[in-house]
């Protein structure tokens, strides 16, 4: 396993022992140095039935210091990450928008954040060398599905977040979480059912919770979901298999990322992808107005007054 790297203006790229050598579909600018295999897996734990206001006022921490001429970025996750090229995607709109940026990928279908902090692993071995090696500007960091939904993420994610957390302050470095999205269709549990806005709800307070504690960034991908699904039904975000993201979703969650990272609008970016340019600046609107504000309703405070969450 090695790690991908995303640069400007040509592709090459570099085979691993046991690994073919392919390109990526659509990706402009990239050095590709990784392949990624398997889909994420999802389940579900506790889940709370209150469901947030996806629609309401939010507030969220601003990068300190502010993104600087170009940042180094390195994005750690699993599926949800590297399904449709996500840091690809994010460096195109960036790239688009006037801002240079040195973006980096470590991924692997099914990984945790426990997986990445444990240095005998593969992956958390070459995570460990990478982040302590070099400085980082942000690193952004996307836990499992089925462990942000666990009745137990006490135990299963928020250790490794404060473990990873300490590596990338360590390195100079800003701790991003990036928050995904609920499966479509929600989730079955025995005679029991979940909406996809009660997962996304638990999600977002969970993720926030950790966030707030490590006084860390959260880039609200899955709320942007909730609130595309609220504002256009008809744009489909999800891919067939009901959790990993459409081409549409995952454009969403680079707007998103964008927006956060630069405390920049997304919006009038040249760069669509091969999305209908009208549907792009949807989602470039919805991206903006989440992240940089819309003068929306009340918004409740969660504990550590960093982010917030508001409820109907």
């Amino acid at each position: 396993m090695i790690l991908v790297t995303y640069k400007r203006e040509i592709v090459f790229c570099y085979p691993t022992k046991g690994m073919e050598v392919f390109m990526r579909k659509g990706c402009k600018i990239g050095l590709i140095f990784l392949i990624m295999t398997a889909i994420a897996g999802c389940s579900a734990g506790s889940k709370e039935s209150t469901v947030m206001d996806f629609q309401a006022q939010m507030d969220w921490k601003i990068p300190e210091p502010a993104v600087g001429s170009n940042p180094r970025i390195l994005f750690v996750g699993n599926s949800h990450t590297f399904y449709n090229n996500l840091p690809g995607t994010f460096v195109n709109i960036a790239h688009s928008l006037g801002h240079k940026s040195d973006v980096y990928e470590l991924a692997q279908g099914y990984y945790t954040l426990e997986q990445y902090a444990n240095p005998e692993d593969e992956a958390g071995a070459l995570l460990d060398k990478t982040v302590s090696g070099k400085k980082w500007d942000f690193v952004i960091l996307q836990e499992n599905t089925s462990v942000v939904l666990s009745d137990s993420v006490d135990e299963k994610m928020y250790p490794y977040a404060r473990v990873l957390d300490e590596k990338v302050k360590s390195a100079g470095g800003q701790t991003a979480f990036l928050m995904t999205w609920a499966p479509k269709d929600g989730l079955k549990e025995g005679f029991k059912t979940y909406s996809r806005e009660q997962l996304q709800s638990t999600m977002a307070e969970n993720y926030m919770t950790i966030t707030n504690e490590l006084n860390g960034l959260l880039i609200p991908a899955g709320i942007s979901f909730m609130r595309c699904m609220e504002e256009y039904p008809e744009v489909e975000l999800w891919a067939p298999d009901g959790y990993h993201p459409s081409p549409e979703g995952t454009y969403l969650a680079a707007c998103t990322a964008y927006a956060l990272v630069y405390q920049e609008s997304p919006e009038n970016c040249l760069y669509i992808g091969e999305l209908d340019i009208e549907l792009a600046h949807k989602l470039q609107k919805i991206a903006a107005e989440l992240v940089l504000g819309d003068g929306g309703s009340e918004t409740v405070k969660n504990p550590g007054n960093n982010q917030s969450l508001a409820y109907q």
